[in-house]
């Protein structure tokens, strides 16, 4: 059999890769009429977004800084590390200052955390804002390492050698430090400070009071009339090891100022 072509007949148009047939072709005019209309639809489509945005906006601002929905409802105060004195946490909200309902977007944090600072027992404090409607304070607490007298009271010192709040008596556990000008900036405090923190804990409740003359001469005065002379703070950790030992010697005066040559009377 021989195939055979008619050549009288069209030939059938040629169909695209996706099966449907080609759509007519549309004039210049028209394809910038169909594009004029697309942009204004897209433009239309984009104003209207953009003014739900712009309302939502407005909306939320408005509410988060106008009204109390997203208000202060509680303030949380937290030590750093570990619990919290119950009396310290208390100070502490005391001194928040922000009523409640006030929004949250509208609360000063800095004058919170300088107001909560200024407490005597607080070395440091952070504030910071948790949604929706909570202040939370995390303080750093003072630790005392001493009491000392000044100005006809008895203070509670820290590590630094800040007299920072007053007490009745000698909180138990706390050694006296005598001093003649306590602060952070007396060579002497700083001195008697730190052969405070250098005593065997065993001791403390031995000892009675630690005078600091001057940075170069500290002296521990003990129960039954005992004294140590200890010097300077140079050698403490080594003073501090050998103190047991040597309180066992007969004698009531004890001179470690040289730990490697330690004398009594």
């Amino acid at each position: 059999m021989t195939d055979t072509l008619d050549h009288d007949t069209d030939p059938a148009p040629e169909t695209p890769a996706g099966g449907a047939p080609p759509s007519p072709g549309l004039s210049r005019e028209e394809r910038a009429s169909l594009r004029n209309a697309q942009l204004r639809r897209r433009r239309v489509i984009g104003a209207v977004v953009l003014s739900i945005v712009v309302v939502l906006a407005i909306g939320g601002g408005y509410v988060a800084w106008f009204t109390s929905l997203l208000g202060l409802k509680t303030v949380e105060v937290v030590a750093a590390d570990g619990a919290i004195d119950p009396t310290l946490q208390s100070a502490a909200v005391g001194v928040v200052g922000v009523d409640p309902g006030t929004p949250l977007l509208r609360v000063d944090l800095a004058a919170i955390r300088d107001r909560v600072e200024a407490l005597p027992g607080v070395e440091d404090a952070t504030v910071g804002r948790h949604w929706p409607g909570t202040v939370t304070v995390t303080v750093t607490p003072r630790v005392p390492v001493a009491v000392v007298a000044a100005n006809s009271a008895l203070y509670l010192m820290d590590a630094s050698g800040l007299p920072y709040d007053t007490v009745a008596s000698r909180p138990a556990g706390l050694v006296s430090l005598r001093l003649a000008t306590p602060g952070p900036t007396d060579p002497a405090t700083l001195a008697g400070v730190a052969v405070v923190r250098a005593l065997p804990p065993e001791l403390v409740a031995s000892v009675m009071s630690v005078t600091a003359a001057g940075p170069y001469d500290v002296t521990l005065q003990l129960t039954g009339g005992r004294t140590v002379v200890w010097g300077d703070t140079t050698d403490n950790a080594r003073k501090a090891q050998i103190l047991p030992a040597v309180l066992g010697l007969a004698g009531t005066r004890f001179d470690i100022s040289d730990p490697e040559l330690v004398t009594t009377r």
